[in-house]
């Protein structure tokens, strides 16, 4: 725990005095992002990372994400069903 007398929730201390983590909905360094829920489908993962393609979750604008660098199976690399005519 800390209380650093300040008001700002980012500067290492939370206003209720806790200590950073990711999850505590609060972006702090290191982080991307910090929405402090569970869910790993959403713009923001519980790593407190940014969605991307190939992160291994299905999110904004996925059909799939196998987290692998393989083109050639039923995801492909732009996390898209493989489909006849896709060119791959």
């Amino acid at each position: 725990q800390g209380d650093d007398g300040t008001q700002v929730n980012a500067d290492g201390c939370s206003n209720a005095c806790g200590l950073p983590a990711c999850g505590d909905g609060i972006t702090q360094a290191g982080e991307q992002c910090d929405d402090g829920n569970a869910s790993d489908t959403d713009a923001c993962t519980t790593a407190c990372q940014g969605a991307r393609c190939g992160d291994g979750f299905v999110g904004p604008g996925e059909q799939c994400d196998d987290g692998n660098p393989v083109d050639t199976d039923a995801c492909t690399n732009a996390c898209q069903n493989a489909r006849c005519g896709d060119g791959i």
